[in-house]
């Protein structure tokens, strides 16, 4: 829901006292657009990690419509494999709904932590790798979380490969490229700080994600664009209709 606002604003003192000062820097409009796009990317990252110090991670917008997209999509009998679920945030979520729900990590702290933090009946942590977890196991899995893996990945399309047979639906949530104009902006001057997380290989705009995704062997039965992310619910197109 957007907001409704006065048209005459009261003055931000602020505001004021920046463009004044802007003005008077020394240097050419094209130094001036550079430094303005360093600091936007600067200060959206704080504003970003500090909101979660004021939100509770169950109270979290950005978790919050995570969490309706996913058990908008879930079945109640669903077995779910959250995989690269760290803290087991979106794990807990999934949980609610879902019949069970696994998530593993090959980072045992974070798991130890996980296993703290988050208990269901149908829930449970693992500490390792994906695919000898699903070797070792004869749980059948229906879905597959994958929020925020692809971007991590030097060969996403080999990983989707490797995996997506496992499943009958995968979900996909990766930070949204084209969230802000800015972001062309900075990709046009050759900005460094361009990236959401300084760890990520990849940064996705929407028709790219789509394309690798059909390239895998899979449709995207929902997509949504919001709070800076991008999210697909997908399914396997099956060989017969291919």
């Amino acid at each position: 829901m957007g907001i409704k606002i006065q048209r005459q604003k009261p003055k931000n003192v602020w505001t004021s006292i920046i463009y004044r000062v802007q003005k008077l820097l020394p240097v050419s409009a094209k130094i001036k657009f550079r430094i303005y796009l360093n600091l936007e990317w600067l200060f959206d990252r704080l504003a970003h990690e500090m909101s979660f110090r004021y939100y509770s991670p169950e109270a979290h917008p950005v978790r919050q419509n995570s969490k309706k997209f996913i058990l908008d999509h879930l079945h109640e009998t669903s077995c779910v494999l959250d995989l690269g679920c760290n803290l087991g945030d979106v794990s807990y979520i999934v949980a609610e709904k879902a019949r069970k729900v696994v998530g593993i990590d090959h980072n045992q702290k974070a798991i130890e932590i996980a296993k703290r933090r988050y208990q269901r009946h149908n829930l449970e942590f693992h500490y390792g790798e994906a695919s000898e977890y699903l070797k070792s196991t004869s749980e059948h899995f229906d879905v597959l979380i994958l929020s925020h893996i692809l971007e991590h990945l030097d060969d996403p399309k080999e990983f989707l490969e490797k995996f997506k047979d496992n499943f009958d639906s995968i979900y996909i949530e990766v930070p949204d490229f084209e969230r802000s104009y800015l972001n062309q902006y900075r990709k046009d001057v050759g900005a460094k700080l361009i990236y959401s997380d300084d760890d990520h290989i990849s940064e996705f705009d929407r028709d790219e994600l789509k394309d690798l995704l059909t390239t895998c062997g899979l449709d995207v039965i929902k997509e949504e664009y919001r709070y800076g992310l991008i999210k697909f619910w997908c399914q396997r197109i099956c060989a017969s209709t291919m």
